[in-house]
């Protein structure tokens, strides 16, 4: 049993290297016995939060998870085979590596120790690192930082007695804490904290909450400048990945409000539409539809839309717009085998003129290319060949 009492300075000054060795796992058989199975692929290796105490706070707080954090104080000059057992524990336990995407685990100690490297996840993507051989912090400047925090807000009378774990909930208040000056019952702590995290509700993992953040300053940003539909897009993106935290909430607000914004060029569409300039309604709806590919407005409009290509009053209008869209795809076909292939573009002038002569861009195709207007007309009147 360890009683831990001492001023905030000395917590991380003075202390002495104490010759640790890298945690490693048991070295997996060159080979196995004929007909049996090869043993399951070890868990990922137990990484801790990289991060202060508040920061591992906010982490918590931000991807609505328990905060679970181990306080170690190793005093080199009377060890204490006890901690050290539950420490090395820790890193071994398949349980506690198995849990520890779902909540924010993190790790406070005395002492320098030497460094290993370490594969982690950034960004999505696997990099080593060179971390504290004991405690897989960062820097061992970093853990006992976080210690000094940990004691600074969780000692009694001056007092922490380690190892001591510290079970947070997301909105920051204790769950609970064990400083017995014994090393805590884990199977206790894993239900614990398990039980916080179904009460906490719906929370994020890391690689969660890093494509949130980056939606959510997306979706500010388009919000800003006036970008509906890519705003109601980025929200509704947001809210496939969380539904329940507090970034849902800002999402279905600003998702509403792209929504309402919505509503109304959809309003200026119909306006358009009842006063008789079908096309141009016709195109309003048709560029919002494409914009909102994978949004529930996407199927709405659809329907709006093959209604209008359906409807008695419509339908000729919109068949007319149709048609000047696909003269004016023919049209930049051309202008683009014009250097580099002049037979193929020669060929889609002509088709041009034959189909589409009379939209604007088969007339354009007629001011631009006289000689092969003129020879086209001449087929048509039965001079040509």
């Amino acid at each position: 049993m360890l009683l831990f009492k001492t001023s905030m300075v000395a917590l991380s000054v003075g202390i002495l290297a104490l010759g640790a060795t890298p945690f490693q796992p048991a070295p997996a058989p060159a080979e196995f016995a004929q007909g049996k199975k090869p043993p399951q692929a070890q868990p990922k290796p137990l990484v801790p939060f990289f991060g202060d105490y508040d920061q591992a706070l906010q982490r918590a707080s931000d991807r609505n998870v328990p905060a679970l954090i181990f306080a170690f104080h190793e005093d080199p000059a009377a060890p204490h085979d006890d901690i050290r057992a539950f420490r090395d524990g820790l890193f071994a336990s398949a349980e506690l590596a198995a849990l520890a995407p779902s909540i924010v685990l993190a790790i406070g100690a005395t002492g320098s120790h030497a460094t290993s490297p370490i594969e982690i996840e950034r960004g999505g993507e696997k990099t080593k690192v060179q971390v504290c051989s004991w405690y897989r912090a960062e820097t061992c400047m970093a853990h006992q930082k976080l210690f000094d925090s940990a004691y600074k807000e969780h000692n009694v009378e001056g007092e922490l007695k380690t190892p001591a774990v510290i079970l947070m909930r997301p909105d920051r208040t204790v769950a609970q804490v064990w400083q017995t000056g014994q090393a805590p019952n884990m199977e206790e702590v894993l239900r614990t904290t398990r039980e916080e995290q179904v009460k906490a509700g719906e929370g994020l993992k890391e690689e969660q909450l890093v494509e949130v953040l980056a939606l959510k300053k997306r979706g500010d940003q388009e919000i800003e400048k006036s970008q509906w539909a890519a705003a109601y897009a980025t929200w509704s993106k947001l809210l496939g990945i969380t539904s329940k935290t507090k970034h849902s909430v800002h999402a279905l607000d600003q998702q509403e409000f792209a929504a309402g914004e919505l509503e109304k060029l959809r309003g200026a569409a119909r306006k358009r539409i009842a006063e008789g300039n079908v096309a141009l309604g016709y195109k309003i709806l048709v560029e919002l539809q494409a914009s909102l590919v994978g949004t529930p407005l996407e199927k709405e409009l659809a329907k709006e839309i093959l209604a209008l290509e359906k409807d008695k009053a419509t339908k000729d209008a919109v068949a007319a717009y149709k048609r000047e869209l696909e003269a004016e795809k023919l049209w930049l076909e051309l202008v683009e085998l014009e250097k580099k292939e002049p037979k193929k573009a020669e060929a889609k002038v002509r088709n041009l003129l034959r189909k589409f002569g009379d939209t604007p861009a088969g007339k354009r195709a007629r001011e631009t290319y006289p000689k092969i207007a003129e020879d086209e007309d001449t087929k048509k009147a039965g001079g040509g060949k």
